[in-house]
C-alpha cells in the first residue's frame, strides 16, 4: 500500500512538473494579450490626437508621441535624440524621449486648403512599438534584422530594438497601428483659426475690483 501511495506521489510531481510551465507560459501570453489591447486604445487616441493636430497646424508627430507617453516604459532605444516633452504646468512628461522613439505618425490624406466641403476629411496613421514587458512572450523563434517589421507567429508584426544601456540586449515589441480619419468642423472658415493654448494667458489680465 505505501509503495502504491509513494508511486501516486511520484505521478503528481511529474505531472505537476511538465504542466505548470506550460500553464505559466499561457497565463502570461494571456496577460500580454491584455495589455496589448489595452495599448491599442492609446494609440487609437494618439491617432486622434494627431488629427486634430493636423486640423489646427500643430505638431501632429509630437502629439501622437504625447498620447503613447504612458505606454511607452522606460526603456530607451539606441539612436536618435529627442527631449523630454514639456508640459505648461506639470512638467517634463515621463517617458517621453521613449515614447517619440517609438511613435510614427504620418498624414494619409489631407485636402490642400482644409475648405474643400467635397474633400472634408484628414486621415492620419500611428504606429507605436510597444514592447513586450512580460517574462519569456518575447521570445523570438529567429533573430530578425533590427528595426525591421517581422512576423511572430504569435504576436504578428514585432519588430526589434536593441536597448541603449546593453546593445546586445534585444527588446521585441508589437507593432500598433491606427488610423483615424477626421471631419474638418469648418468649411470656408478656417482663416484665422488657431490652436486653443494648453494653458491660458492670465499675464494680461488684472483684478480691477481689489
Amino acid at each position: 500500500m505505501r509503495r502504491l501511495l509513494g508511486d501516486e506521489r511520484a505521478q503528481v510531481m511529474v505531472e505537476t512538473a511538465i504542466a505548470f510551465p506550460v500553464q505559466l507560459l499561457i497565463t502570461l501570453a494571456i496577460m500580454q494579450f491584455c495589455l496589448i489591447a489595452g495599448a491599442k486604445q492609446v494609440v487609437n487616441y494618439a491617432a486622434h490626437a494627431a488629427g486634430r493636430a493636423v486640423l489646427v497646424d500643430l505638431d501632429y508627430e509630437r502629439a501622437a508621441a504625447l498620447a503613447c507617453s504612458p505606454i511607452a516604459g522606460q526603456r530607451i532605444q539606441g539612436g536618435g535624440t529627442f527631449d523630454a516633452i514639456f508640459i505648461p504646468g506639470r512638467g517634463y512628461l515621463p517617458h517621453s524621449i521613449a515614447s517619440q522613439q517609438k511613435t510614427f505618425a504620418r498624414i494619409v490624406s489631407k485636402p490642400e486648403d482644409l475648405t474643400d466641403p467635397d474633400d472634408n476629411f484628414v486621415k492620419v496613421e500611428v504606429t507605436h512599438h510597444y514592447e513586450l514587458i512580460l517574462p519569456f512572450v518575447g521570445a523570438m523563434p529567429w533573430r530578425p534584422d533590427t528595426r525591421t517589421e517581422s512576423w511572430h507567429p504569435i504576436w504578428g508584426d514585432v519588430v526589434v530594438h536593441r536597448s541603449e544601456s546593453n546593445p546586445s540586449h534585444r527588446l521585441t515589441h508589437k507593432v500598433l497601428r491606427q488610423t483615424v480619419s477626421l471631419p474638418i468642423p469648418w468649411a470656408d472658415d478656417l482663416h484665422g483659426v488657431t490652436a486653443h493654448p494648453p494653458i491660458p494667458d492670465l499675464s494680461s489680465d488684472s483684478d480691477e475690483g481689489d
